[in-house]
């Protein structure tokens, strides 16, 4: 019977072809697998509340109305926001994902500032 390598990068295990990965390897992917899939099952709500016209039309208007990057301003500096940010993210208050008061126009830099602050003190909970 053919054989081929585990898919696992780095082992040269022999499996059938029809296998994906070697015994030592099976159980690593089934793992990875099911924690992938709980992460995309709990990006989906949010993911696609991006993708509405009502948040388009939305982020379209702050920008309009508020087109200087408010960090940057706050430090004294112009410069131009690209991004409508939630003040509390939607995956905290889902109910305030419309709210006026609830948002800011960021440049990229202070928006991924922001975001890498308020992942590590999600991973820290």
């Amino acid at each position: 019977m053919a054989k081929k390598f585990c898919n696992h990068a780095g082992c040269r295990a022999l499996v059938a072809l029809n296998v994906k990965y070697c015994e030592k390897h099976q159980k690593q992917a089934n793992s990875d697998t099911y924690h992938h899939r709980r992460y995309e099952q709990g990006r989906d709500q949010f993911e696609a509340f991006y993708r509405t016209s009502a948040w388009k039309k939305m982020s379209r208007q702050m920008l309009i109305r508020s087109p200087i990057c408010k960090l940057c301003y706050q430090e004294g500096v112009i410069r131009k926001a690209d991004i409508v940010d939630h003040i509390t993210p939607i995956r905290e208050d889902w109910s305030r994902r419309l709210d006026w008061d609830n948002m800011q126009t960021l440049c990229i830099y202070h928006h991924n500032q922001k975001t890498n602050i308020e992942n590590q003190r999600r991973i820290k909970k």
